[in-house]
């Protein structure tokens, strides 16, 4: 090979070297702002799984609650409030002020 083949050669080669150096720079630099965006998306599902949480311990204590009223219906407290309530019923001893209009 003679001087200019060879020179001509390495300018190849360096040519090709920078071309594919220039190619991973924009993938390393895609994929830095694709990270950033798949964080940002995952802190946001986190904090959705944290309410969907909140709201299942919600719902449960709920649920307890609709459970424990069948047996609350039959005491003598339930019996009062809605005659008081609903009825405006008292007892003969209680004495009832009302607001002047």
């Amino acid at each position: 090979m003679t001087k200019k083949q060879r020179k001509r050669a390495s300018s190849s080669n360096r040519r090709g070297m920078a071309g594919i150096a220039l190619v991973v720079l924009v993938l390393l630099t895609v994929m830095l702002f694709q990270s950033r965006k798949l964080e940002a998306k995952n802190a946001a599902y986190v904090e959705q799984i944290a309410q969907l949480n909140e709201e299942i311990e919600l719902e449960n204590a709920r649920a307890d609650e609709i459970e424990k009223m069948p047996e609350y219906t039959k005491t003598r407290e339930y019996v009062e409030t809605v005659a008081r309530e609903k009825f405006g019923l008292v007892y003969e001893d209680e004495i009832i002020f009302r607001a002047a209009d």
